[in-house]
């Protein structure tokens, strides 16, 4: 479980998951949590231990990944790194796989039954 944080990191983590397929931006956080940019990172980074943009990007990771374990057709790698979030490629990857310890193309592959399971 997640440790007591102030209301400003738990107003953050709910405006991230409420937003996560939006282009959003710091700004956009601070604004909806009524305080300053420089005050959320701090409060994120004590309370959290990271950003909040770390925290928007690992729950558009999260989302990516259960849009890719779905079994619907053909899914495209491209196409759900894009509606997450993540216009570069190359970063989708890298962080996906940082996360989650195999490759979206990997994980794809296994929910169709191409690869075996870990």
């Amino acid at each position: 479980p997640q440790a007591a944080a102030p209301w400003q990191v738990r107003r953050a983590e709910e405006y991230i998951e409420a937003h996560w397929s939006e282009a959003v931006t710091v700004d956009d956080i601070a604004k909806a949590c009524s305080t300053s940019i420089r005050s959320l990172f701090h409060t994120f980074k004590l309370h959290r231990g990271y950003s909040p943009m770390e925290f928007l990007r690992d729950t558009r990771l999260k989302r990516a990944r259960a849009m890719l374990m779905e079994d619907v057709g053909n899914v495209s790698v491209t196409d759900v790194a894009i509606s997450c979030g993540f216009s570069n490629l190359g970063h989708f990857a890298k962080y996906y796989r940082q996360r989650f310890s195999e490759l979206p193309s990997d994980t794809v592959n296994r929910s169709k039954g191409r690869l075996p399971a870990n």
